[in-house]
């Protein structure tokens, strides 16, 4: 072969190139890199033998593609030439095993020579951006590179080695801290679990777990300790509480469960797959490459459509019969009749699902546990086919009583309260199709009394995503928005797998009224601003549809040391702590704060050891501000305030709506031991 310059005009592609198809974005970061550096290696020709003067590009096509765009937009002149390599033997033969050789051997750049090569590109002062243009690629692409870039040496040399996947290496990178990374690699290298992403993240999150969670849960104690697990127990725990230190033997019992289970789930059920998940919910990068798969229901039979069309028509005359009928016995058959063809009419059109012959390689569902550690089957499924393309609890306290936190939270703080608080109310409204309604009804009309309405979007009706605050990152799920999640889950969603989107209509016309209603009613809930009582986040409105609803916060939402109690100070805890049992402010005056964050939580999780009367006001306890009740409530005494050291005075805390308390313990209300103890501590 000899090299030489031809003009591009006179290059075609061969019909025996064996590439035939291409990516889009491929071509066009292509072309930026040639703008940017040239080309790089000549294309490989031959003489056409039915036309003269033209060549035919055996090995190449995408550069070529790649230089068209450039002479397309100018960027290169239409009379510019391309560095060729010509071969001289014409046989298609010899085409053919050149386009193949230049498709098959060729191997594309390592993730980690990525990332060392964009690391190396900006240590020499290109930027992000810069990086991003070039290559044809998004700079949140690079950014990710680069973290990788900064992962521990022996996970790096892995990943570079092909000995560890993307995601996995992905999952190491989810901490920068390299002593942690090396402490799980460590731990994961050789492991069953070691190429499993969502396990490593949960390593790297902390080790230890609670003896009350789903995966202790299923484990059981005495597996755990037989294994060689240690448990920490505190001053409050007893049989089955306390903190299981070694995660690790846990997550490997568990998981050896589940994929037992799940093995034999997916025989039975006859899916493609079934996959154990170590968790109570299926996280996105479990299902970041898979589908939705919505199974169709078990098609009409001809006598069952005939039947169906028969029951309509039927409907419809006995209506017309009700009306004209000349006495009520006959108005009774007439009901009699249209309930009975009205469930006969239900039972055909809730038909059974079914997953079709050419599907079945492909759908597969999670294996979840459950709060109780019970292994339990997603509700939803999923494909790893290509998308097809289209043509009563204790009452909580009030304000004024006992129990009220002053208004001086940290606004991050708040912020979460107020979205937890959101969440209760949003489970409520999409438990309340009736509700919902209403309140749609309800927003849609007022934009028409006069009343001053705002709407940028073009549409008259849309609800976007949830209106949180926006100060909030990484917070922990709510129990409230974990129970949301599963009302939509259980929802029938096929309809929106049609191909467009009147098709989509016409199938979610043809859903059944309750069905229609309560995908109204989880819309509405997500419709919904996060709020408070009181405060910067305060919405009387929803308050009164929270009391409406008559919600207990308390059976939804616990204060815990992340999302309260670390994050307000020692002297309110100590008033807290006091109101529910005034001997705990004497006990852990000279507690450190995390301790006694800790104790407070355990208490008003119903943890700790404590008589049944302290019990009960703790699991009713709750910031006044997460409750659902008006502010003004007549005819409730004040009560004295509890001096914090702070400067502000701060009500006791709530004695949980006893109202024998002070019979039975008459300290409880007594602020002298509170005081003392919060000065000790000061």
């Amino acid at each position: 072969m000899q090299t030489q310059q031809i003009p591009f005009s006179k290059l075609r592609l061969s019909p025996a190139n064996a590439r035939k198809s291409f990516s889009q974005a491929g071509v066009e970061a292509l072309a930026i890199s040639i703008d940017a550096y040239g080309l790089l290696q000549p294309v490989i020709v031959s003489p056409a033998p039915d036309k003269k003067s033209l060549f035919y590009v055996h090995a190449g096509g995408r550069r070529w593609r790649a230089i068209a765009k450039l002479i397309e937009s100018g960027e290169l002149p239409k009379n510019a030439t391309v560095d060729a390599r010509v071969c001289d033997d014409e046989t298609a033969a010899l085409a053919e095993e050149i386009s193949m050789a230049e498709n098959l051997i060729r191997e594309a750049m390592s993730p980690a020579d990525e990332c060392s090569g964009y690391r190396a590109i900006i240590e020499k002062g290109a930027t992000e951006e810069d990086v991003a243009r070039r290559f044809g690629v998004t700079v949140r692409h690079v950014q990710g590179r680069l973290r990788l870039a900064d992962l521990a040496e022996p996970i790096f040399n892995a990943l570079a080695a092909s000995e560890i996947t993307l995601d996995v290496a992905k999952a190491y990178g989810s901490t920068p801290d390299r002593d942690a990374q090396l402490a799980s690699w460590n731990y994961f290298n050789g492991h069953s679990q070691g190429t499993n992403p969502m396990s490593i993240r949960r390593h790297l999150a902390g080790n230890a777990i609670d003896a009350t969670s789903a995966v202790a849960l299923l484990v059981g104690e005495d597996d755990y300790v037989a294994a060689g697990g240690r448990i920490e127990r505190d001053l409050f725990a007893g049989d089955g509480e306390g903190k299981w230190l070694d995660s690790e033997i846990a997550e490997t019992i568990a998981i050896e469960r589940l994929e037992r289970e799940a093995e034999a789930i997916a025989i039975r059920e006859n899916l493609a797959w079934v996959r154990p998940v170590l968790a109570t919910h299926v996280h996105y990068e479990a299902t970041e490459a898979l589908r939705d798969y919505y199974r169709p229901r078990v098609p009409l039979s001809d006598e069952a459509q005939a039947r169906m069309t028969e029951i309509g028509e039927r409907l419809q005359a006995i209506e017309e019969e009700i009306d004209e009928a000349p006495d009520q016995a006959t108005v009774n058959a007439l009901e009699i009749e249209n309930a009975g063809l009205e469930s006969e009419y239900d039972e055909l059109s809730n038909r059974a699902h079914y997953i079709p012959e050419e599907d079945r390689p492909h759908v597969g569902t999670f294996l979840l546990i459950n709060a109780q550690g019970e292994p339990v089957l997603s509700p939803r499924y999923y494909s790893t086919a290509p998308a097809k393309r289209a043509t009563a609890t204790p009452k909580t306290s009030k304000p004024g009583e006992p129990g009220t936190i002053d208004d001086t939270l940290p606004r991050g703080l708040e912020e979460h309260l107020a979205k937890d608080r959101r969440d209760v109310l949003a489970l409520h409204v999409a438990q309340d199709p009736s509700l919902a309604l209403d309140l749609t009804i309800f927003g849609l009309a007022r934009r028409f009394t006069g009343q001053p309405a705002y709407n940028d979007t073009g549409v008259m009706v849309m609800i976007g995503e949830l209106f949180d605050p926006g100060g909030l990152s990484g917070v922990p799920l709510s129990t409230a928005l974990e129970e949301l999640e599963a009302v939509r889950t259980a929802l029938p969603g096929e309809w929106a797998a049609a191909e467009n989107s009147f098709a989509a209509f016409l199938a979610f016309r043809a859903l059944d009224e309750a069905d229609k209603a309560a995908w109204l009613a989880y819309a509405v809930s997500r419709s919904l601003k996060a709020s408070l009582t009181a405060g910067g986040h305060a919405n009387a409105f929803q308050t009164g549809l929270g009391a409406l609803l008559e919600i207990d916060t308390a059976a939804y939402w616990r204060p815990g040391p992340e999302n309260f109690f670390d994050r307000i100070r020692k002297p309110q805890i100590l008033s807290i702590l006091g109101g529910l049992d005034p001997e705990l402010p004497g006990r852990y005056a000279s507690a450190k704060k995390s301790e006694l964050s800790s104790t407070a939580a355990k208490l008003c999780s119903g943890e700790a050891i404590v008589t049944p009367e302290v019990k009960a006001r703790a699991l009713g306890w709750i910031p006044d501000v997460m409750s659902f009740t008006a502010a003004d409530t007549p005819g409730e005494p004040e009560t004295a305030p509890v001096n914090d050291d702070s400067g502000k005075d701060q009500a006791p805390i709530d004695n949980g709506g006893d109202e024998d308390v002070d019979d039975t313990n008459p300290g409880v209300n007594d602020v002298a031991a509170a005081d003392e103890a919060m000065a000790e501590a000061a």
